[in-house]
C-alpha cells in the first residue's frame, strides 16, 4: 500500500494504485461514486456501453479487501446513478454489490448518502447497511461526507467524493485523463481529501484553478485551490504525487 499521508500523522493509505482508501485505525476501506445503473441510463439516451461498472467495482473492492483484510466497507455516496427513480439495473446491481461485499468478508457496510442516492434506502436496510445522511465521524480528527451538502465542518481531515477529480497529461503526443486523489488545504488549516470515483465510466472532471468548476460547496467555500496537490491513482502509472496546482499550471 502507498501512504502519502505519513507526514500528516494520519494512517490513510491508497490501496495498490486503486481509487480506494484504507483507514487503518478504523479498519475500513473507503470508496465513492460507483454510479451503478449508468449504462442503462445512457442506453435510454441512445448511447450503448458494455455493462462493466458492477463487475469492475466489485473486483476493485474484493482485491482491496484481500490486500487489507478490512472489516468495514464505507461507501461515500453515489452508489447509484439515476436521480429521479430506482431503475431495474440499479436495484439488481446494488443488491449484487452488497451481497458479494458481505460474502467477501466485510463484517459491516456503512453508506453515506450522496446526491444520486434517492430511493435506494430500502435495499440498503435489507442488507443491514448503516445509513448516514450527512457526516460520519470516525475519530482522530477524520470525518467523511459525500461532498454535495453545504456543511461547515471543523475537523482536521474531511474525506469527500462527489468531485470525480482527474488530471490531464500529455502522453506520447496526445492528452490523456487519469483519475486522481486531491489534497486541498483549507482556510481553517484543515485538509479536504477528495477520493477518485470508483465507477469505471466516471473517468473524472479535470482539476483546474477555477474555483467555480468544483462541484462541492465544501471545496468552493473552504478550499485553498491554488495550493491543492493532485495525486494520480492509476493501475498503469501507479500512485504519482504531482506539484501544487498553481505551480503545475504555471508549467503548462
Amino acid at each position: 500500500m502507498y501512504s502519502v499521508f505519513e507526514l500528516l500523522g494520519i494512517d490513510l493509505f491508497i490501496v495498490e494504485s486503486r481509487p480506494v482508501l484504507y483507514i487503518k485505525s478504523a479498519d475500513s476501506l473507503v470508496v465513492a461514486d460507483i454510479h451503478l445503473g449508468y449504462e442503462d441510463a445512457l442506453a435510454s439516451q441512445g448511447l450503448f456501453l458494455p455493462k462493466t461498472q458492477l463487475r469492475k467495482a466489485l473486483k476493485v473492492i474484493k482485491d482491496s479487501r484481500d490486500r487489507t483484510s478490512a472489516r468495514r466497507l464505507i461507501i461515500n455516496g453515489d452508489i447509484k446513478h439515476v436521480f429521479d427513480r430506482l431503475t431495474r439495473q440499479e436495484r439488481v446491481e446494488v443488491e449484487n454489490l452488497l451481497s458479494e461485499a458481505l460474502d467477501a468478508g466485510f463484517k459491516e457496510i456503512i453508506f453515506i448518502r450522496g446526491n444520486h442516492d434517492n430511493y435506494v434506502t430500502p435495499i440498503l436496510r435489507n442488507y443491514g447497511v448503516t445509513i448516514i445522511d450527512d457526516i460520519l465521524d470516525i475519530g482522530s480528527g477524520v470525518v467523511l461526507t459525500h461532498g454535495h451538502l453545504d456543511l461547515d465542518i471543523g475537523s482536521d481531515y474531511i474525506i469527500i467524493g462527489h468531485e470525480h477529480p482527474a488530471v490531464q497529461l500529455d502522453t506520447g503526443g496526445y492528452r490523456e485523463k487519469f483519475k486522481a486523489l486531491l489534497l486541498i488545504p483549507t482556510i481553517k488549516d484543515s485538509l479536504i481529501i477528495v477520493i477518485p470515483a470508483l465507477g469505471e465510466y466516471q473517468v473524472g472532471n479535470t482539476i483546474t484553478l477555477d474555483r467555480g468548476s468544483y462541484l462541492s460547496p465544501i471545496t468552493r467555500n473552504l478550499g485553498v485551490i491554488e495550493d491543492s496537490i493532485p495525486i494520480i491513482v492509476d493501475q498503469r502509472l501507479g500512485v504519482q504525487p504531482l506539484i501544487r496546482l498553481k505551480e503545475l499550471y504555471a508549467k503548462i
